[in-house]
């Protein structure tokens, strides 16, 4: 079996797993915040290096999201001072690359908005964010194994 294909039948098979497991389950983790995390592992170019920098960038993302969003508040929540703070946050994700570990920009940025999107205020709601984006990025790991399984040839 070519690589893409061994590739992409070992992501449909991960997918339909974990959809299958977590709705079995009832796990409650947000199955888009892991296909998000997935294709952020895939960006990253895969192996323990995309792995690390995926997880550690899209984590980062939830926990300026939620400083952004305890900040709001703290101001009062007016409209102008929100859109400040989240572009100042948004500035931080990015900026952070200058230290190896959170280069990812991307998976910040991508964190940042999932944690926002599932509306995670507090910090039970951030783990739960975090939790499904590391999920995700292991979920692509598994795959890429599964994958070179598949492709090796055994003589």
């Amino acid at each position: 079996m070519n690589t893409m294909t061994a590739r992409a039948l070992s992501l449909g098979v991960v997918v339909a797993v974990w959809t299958l497991i977590s709705d079995m389950a009832k796990v409650n983790l947000s199955l888009w915040a892991v296909i998000v995390a997935l294709g952020l592992y895939l960006a990253a170019g895969g192996g323990v290096p995309g792995l690390q920098k995926t997880v550690v960038g899209a984590v980062s993302g939830v926990v300026w999201a939620l400083l952004a969003h305890t900040v709001g508040t703290s101001l009062g929540r007016q409209d102008f001072v929100e859109a400040l703070v989240l572009g100042a946050a948004v500035f931080m994700m990015v900026f952070q690359a200058r230290l190896p570990l959170l280069s990812y920009s991307a998976a910040a940025v991508a964190g940042g908005g999932v944690a926002i999107g599932l509306r995670a205020i507090t910090i039970q709601g951030g783990i739960r964010v975090a939790i499904a984006l590391a999920l995700g990025a292991a979920l692509g790991y598994a795959a890429e194994q599964l994958a070179g399984a598949m492709t090796r040839r055994r003589v």
